[in-house]
């Protein structure tokens, strides 16, 4: 499991106590860091562990890619309404289904 921070600006992988961007120049919020998770799952277990990612909460984006290609993103605003999640959950369901390996890639907000 790799965890970083990174820019919200620019989406820049930065050292953990930066405190402005190396990349664009943003200063990086202390209020405020992003970890980044990345889990490699089967097919299989794609979308119990998608379920117990959204349900831990303080997520801001969800990205399930295979092979390095990015097959579906889920932002925080979507995660976060349930009417909006259960279409998701479906689209997931059906990757699950078709792929054999794939990363999910996290990146929670974290307050210090």
């Amino acid at each position: 499991m790799e965890k970083a921070v990174v820019c919200a600006k620019c989406r820049a992988r930065l050292p953990v106590n930066a405190k402005f961007c190396l990349q664009c120049g943003a200063e990086v919020s202390d209020e405020k860091k992003i970890r980044k998770e990345e889990f490699v799952v089967s097919g299989s277990e794609l979308l119990n562990r998608v379920k117990e990612i959204i349900h831990e909460g303080n997520i801001r984006r969800i990205v399930i890619k295979q092979e390095g290609r990015t097959l579906i993103e889920i932002p925080l605003t979507v995660a976060a309404i349930g009417a909006l999640l259960a279409p998701i959950l479906a689209a997931v369901g059906a990757l699950a289904a078709l792929v054999t390996n794939c990363t999910i890639e996290v990146e929670r907000i974290e307050k210090e």
